[in-house]
C-alpha cells in the first residue's frame, strides 16, 4: 500500500515524505523526464533497501514525454503515466511493467487539446484510478478514468462543467480505501482547492478542502533523507513514492 508520494525537480520537493516513510525497508520507485540528446524520455528505477536498481528506460519515440508518475498493484506491478507532447498536442500515456519487463506503452487520452498533470492511485482491488488537467482549447477541466478487470472507463469530467478553470489534480485513498480527489479551482480571481469523493458510481460534490497546519516541518532537513538515483542530472523531473 502506498503510505506517500512525493515529485521532485533535481532536489526542489513539490510535497515530501515524512523522514519516517523514507527508512531503509521500505521499497521506493522513482520514475523521471530527461533528455537523451533528442527528446524527452521516461526512465525508472527502484530502491531496495537504500540501493536503486539499474536504470530501465520506459519510452523511446517521437514524444517529447513529461511529469511521469508510477503506483504498484498487489502482485507488484507498476503503472506509469505521463504526458506526451507532439505537434501542440498533449496526450495521456501509461505503460505495464515490472522489473526489467515492461510492456509498449498506450494511449489513454480524451479528444482533447491537452492533457497534463496526471495523478494515479491502485486500491485494494487493483482498480487502478487516473486522474489529470485537460483542456479544449478554451478551458481546464478535471478528468478522470479507471481500470478494472484490465478494461478502462471513460476517461470522463470529474466534475459538473463549469466556467472556471480546474487544475493540477491530486488523487489518493481515505483511510477507508476510497479514491478522493483533491485540485485547484480558480473563482473570483482566486484559487481554491477542492475535494471530491468515489461514491460507487460518481464523485461527490466538490468540496472546499480543509487546510491542514502541519507542525515541525522542516524540508529542508527531510530532503537529506533520501538519495536520489545517480544517473539523474540537472534537468530531471522526478516523481517518487514509497511503499
Amino acid at each position: 500500500m502506498v503510505v506517500s508520494f512525493m515529485s521532485v525537480v533535481l532536489t526542489a520537493f513539490y510535497a515530501v515524505a515524512s523522514v519516517e516513510q523514507q527508512a531503509i525497508g521500505n521499497e521506493i520507485d522513482a520514475v523521471w523526464s530527461t533528455s537523451d540528446g533528442i527528446r524527452l524520455e521516461i526512465f525508472y528505477s527502484q530502491q531496495v533497501d537504500g540501493v536503486w536498481t539499474e536504470p530501465v528506460q520506459i519510452t523511446d519515440d517521437h514524444y517529447d514525454n513529461m511529469y511521469p508518475v508510477v503506483d504498484k498493484d498487489s502482485n507488484g506491478k507498476r503503472w506509469i503515466f505521463w504526458t506526451a507532447y507532439n505537434n501542440g498536442r498533449m496526450e495521456l500515456h501509461y505503460a505495464t511493467g515490472k522489473d526489467d519487463n515492461w510492456e509498449t506503452s498506450d494511449s489513454l487520452t480524451a479528444e482533447m487539446k491537452t492533457n497534463i498533470a496526471p495523478s494515479v492511485v491502485i486500491d485494494e482491488k487493483d482498480t487502478v484510478w487516473v486522474t489529470w488537467s485537460a483542456n479544449d482549447g478554451k478551458l481546464d477541466d478535471i478528468l478522470y478514468a479507471y481500470n478494472e478487470n484490465n478494461s478502462w472507463s471513460g476517461p470522463e469530467l470529474l466534475h459538473e462543467a463549469n466556467d472556471q478553470p480546474d487544475i493540477l489534480p491530486e488523487i489518493e485513498l481515505d483511510p477507508t480505501g476510497i479514491p478522493m480527489v483533491n485540485w485547484q479551482s480558480r473563482a473570483n480571481g482566486n484559487y481554491k482547492r477542492l475535494i471530491s469523493r468515489w461514491l460507487g458510481d460518481d464523485w461527490s460534490e466538490p468540496m472546499i478542502q480543509p487546510v491542514e497546519e502541519k507542525e515541525g516541518s522542516d524540508v529542508s532537513s527531510e530532503k537529506q533523507q533520501l538519495a536520489l538515483p545517480p544517473s539523474l542530472n540537472k534537468s530531471s523531473l522526478v516523481f517518487i513514492r514509497v511503499y
